[in-house]
């Protein structure tokens, strides 16, 4: 695990989890801090020192909401990874993807985007794959990418036939496939 994993990078899930963690601790240890050395020094102003504490508790609770998000999803399969860097050859990955809806998180180990085409592979049980495309197709359309073939895929196998196939014919990584995972990491969690 590294720590200071990006998004789109494999392990990214885990290092968040940790500074969340660590972040949502500090501010509440300043809250503490503060209200604690408030009453020591200002004993006649204990309402504002109750005021500052509680307006520093807003961005604690947010953060420590930001923390229980990371923690329901585990880092993605570092075998899945490994073959993915074996077969994807100059083909762009983005690793370890959270997308949010209105209703729902889903959790995706990897997206490829490779000539027109975005491909998702998700080993988590439970995920309703064709809300998860319709959610990924709109936002993709609302943000004028009408021509790309979106598909998630949770057999693994199908997913490495499907990569098999885009990565035997690609090239060099284009622009246009650079933005597309770019808006996926925009639409992640």
């Amino acid at each position: 695990m590294r720590l200071g994993a990006k998004k789109g990078e494999y392990g990214y899930i885990s290092a968040m989890k940790v500074k969340t963690a660590l972040i949502t601790l500090a501010i509440f240890l300043c809250a503490i801090s503060v209200y604690i050395l408030g009453l020591y020094f200002f004993r006649e102003q204990k309402t504002m020192v109750g005021i500052v504490t509680v307006l520093i508790c807003i961005p604690a609770s947010m953060a420590l909401v930001r923390f229980i998000m990371f923690m329901r999803f585990k880092e993605g399969d570092p075998h899945l990874k490994d073959m993915i860097d074996e077969r994807r050859g100059e083909v762009p990955v983005f690793y370890d993807s959270i997308i949010t809806t209105s209703d729902k998180s889903y959790p995706v180990n990897a997206f490829i985007a490779a000539s027109g085409n975005l491909i998702g592979c998700t080993l988590y049980e439970g995920i309703d794959v064709k809300k998860l495309e319709e959610h990924i197709k709109e936002i993709f359309r609302l943000n004028k990418y009408k021509d790309l073939n979106i598909k998630v895929f949770t057999d693994s196998n199908k997913f490495f036939e499907r990569l098999d196939a885009l990565s035997s014919h690609y090239e060099k990584a284009s622009d246009t496939d650079r933005n597309i995972l770019h808006l996926v990491g925009r639409i992640s969690l």
